[in-house]
């Protein structure tokens, strides 16, 4: 056995240990532990890369399905805004090839992509007549009409929705159409002939009315039935821009039965001049009613 000495302070050796010899049977063993460490070291390290490998193919291929859904979604969002002028009407085929009469100063949205899956949605600001084609199946069968106030839910029919500042008027000629209020548990179903008003209240008060004449206005035709003074006020701001002033207070009480042809705001203030009886005058963006003296 090799002796070796620990030198003390003073340089003596008061100190020895014996070193035994190591079998050479152990010295393998040993090794072969430390082989097996490196390798099974080597194959951990192995299995770390691929996974780090497979788990960035796999964030890769996410980000791009999460941006391919992301970019769908923001594409089937998107609509097409179909706007008229004061005065001016636009006759718009829609996709499934449903037609549809913008009035005037009013606002249509379409999305950009139809889900023949789900249902065919518009959303409507001011007057529309809409002549809706039918479609087979139950997903996209039907077809909606979202305003501010109201859903219209149709099949296929050709009904009229008129968005009058605070009054909402929806008015069947042909088919079946329900309405749901966003205020309202309980829906509405409308036949052939109904006229629905849904006031500010958010109240539906019906109505019949002559299917033949619901959307004459796409030939520039009025039909007026004990209408106010108040009403036809309205009309003239929302459908060609013009503010009315009555002079004599006396006037707010006349209204008026009959109809009207008229393609412009002088065409109508020369018809109602006469229907009505009074003076009106156009002054810049004003007509101002005067009785006749």
């Amino acid at each position: 056995m090799d002796e070796r000495s620990v030198p003390g302070k003073d340089g003596s050796m008061p100190f020895r240990f014996r070193q035994r010899p190591v079998p050479g049977e152990m010295t393998r063993e040993n090794w072969e532990q430390v082989e097996a460490g490196i390798a099974n070291e080597m194959a951990a390290a192995d299995r770390r890369r691929k996974l780090r490998r497979v788990a960035a193919v796999m964030s890769f291929l996410l980000v791009i399905g999460a941006g391919w859904y992301i970019g769908r979604q923001v594409y089937c969002a998107r609509t097409n805004d179909i706007t008229t002028a004061y005065g001016e009407i636009k006759r718009v085929v829609l996709p499934d090839s449903s037609i549809v009469f913008l009035n005037a100063n009013s606002t249509l949205s379409v999305p950009a992509a139809w889900n023949s899956s789900e249902a065919r949605s518009v959303w409507l600001k001011g007057e529309a007549y809409f002549e809706i084609t039918k479609k087979p199946g139950s997903g996209n069968a039907k077809f909606i009409v979202h305003t501010d106030n109201i859903n219209v839910e149709v099949l296929g029919t050709r009904f009229n929705v008129n968005i009058l500042e605070q009054k909402t008027t929806v008015s069947l000629a042909e088919g079946k159409v329900q309405l749901t209020g966003k205020e309202r548990p309980d829906a509405y179903v409308m036949s052939p002939g109904d006229e629905v008003q849904i006031t500010q209240k958010k109240d539906f008060r019906r109505v019949f009315t002559n299917v033949e004449q619901i959307a004459d206005w796409r030939n520039h035709r009025y039909h007026f039935d004990n209408t106010t003074l108040e009403d036809i006020t309205t009309l003239i701001r929302t459908r060609f821009g013009y503010e009315v002033v009555i002079a004599d207070e006396s006037l707010r009480s006349r209204d008026i039965s009959g109809d009207l042809s008229a393609d412009d705001i002088d065409q109508f203030a020369k018809a109602l001049s006469i229907t009505m009886n009074i003076n009106i005058e156009k002054k810049d963006k004003q007509l101002i009613f005067k009785p006749k003296n």
